[in-house]
């Protein structure tokens, strides 16, 4: 087990108390432990997002490397609540990748602290997990709405319907050309069926030709 010293230089948008948890990487299945709550992805920093990408694509760590110019990220993590309810420890599958373990680590934090992940009450001791994943698609990228993640012990092993995924969408009239747009699976599966109905209704909605 690594305790991971340099978070606190990675994790600037942190509050002071954040100091106080011990952050570290471990070998081991903890999925059998209580299930955290999760409240959505609006604190996962998109910097760190990048960050984790840049590695990736650097290829100077063998074991986390990109996909088809795509990073499919996906970790299980541990916490243990003290008896105040305050955070004392996070626990994170080893990378084996000294930086990207800490930057994973500063973004899971900065989740936990921000609300997206909360414990539930159904701990006797304090331990609960989660998991965390997301999508970052380069432009070199092969069909950016798909993800294939490599599972991690005590992941989900279903696609996450809350799971992030970040794609480039072309902005019509635009001299941006595209924008990197990040929505949950169930929103961006809502957006293609609203698109759907939107081209069905145009369909629609034609004049009759002459063999009306």
């Amino acid at each position: 087990m690594r305790v991971l010293w340099t978070l606190s230089l990675l994790v600037a948008a942190a509050s002071a108390p954040a100091a106080a948890v011990t952050v570290e990487t471990a070998t081991g299945d903890w999925s059998k432990l209580p299930q955290m709550s999760q409240r959505g992805y609006e604190h996962l920093n998109e910097k760190m997002q990048a960050k984790l990408f840049e590695i990736a694509e650097s290829k100077q760590c063998p074991s986390f490397m990109l996909n088809q110019g795509r990073l499919d990220f996906r970790i299980a993590f541990a916490t243990q609540y003290a008896a105040d309810g305050s955070l004392s420890r996070l626990i994170l599958p080893k990378l084996n990748c000294a930086e990207a373990e800490s930057v994973a680590g500063g973004a899971v934090l900065e989740m936990i602290q921000g609300g997206d992940f909360a414990p539930t009450g159904k701990s006797v001791n304090g331990w609960y997990q989660a998991t965390l994943g997301f999508s970052f698609a380069g432009k070199a990228a092969r069909d950016p709405g798909v993800a294939q993640a490599a599972v991690q012990p005590g992941a989900v092993k279903t696609p996450d319907q809350n799971e992030v995924v970040c794609e480039k969408v072309e902005v019509l009239g635009s001299r941006l050309g595209a924008a990197r747009t990040c929505m949950t699976r169930a929103q961006w599966a809502e957006q293609k069926r609203l698109n759907r109905q939107d081209i069905e209704k145009v369909q629609t909605q034609r004049p009759c030709n002459d063999i009306c």
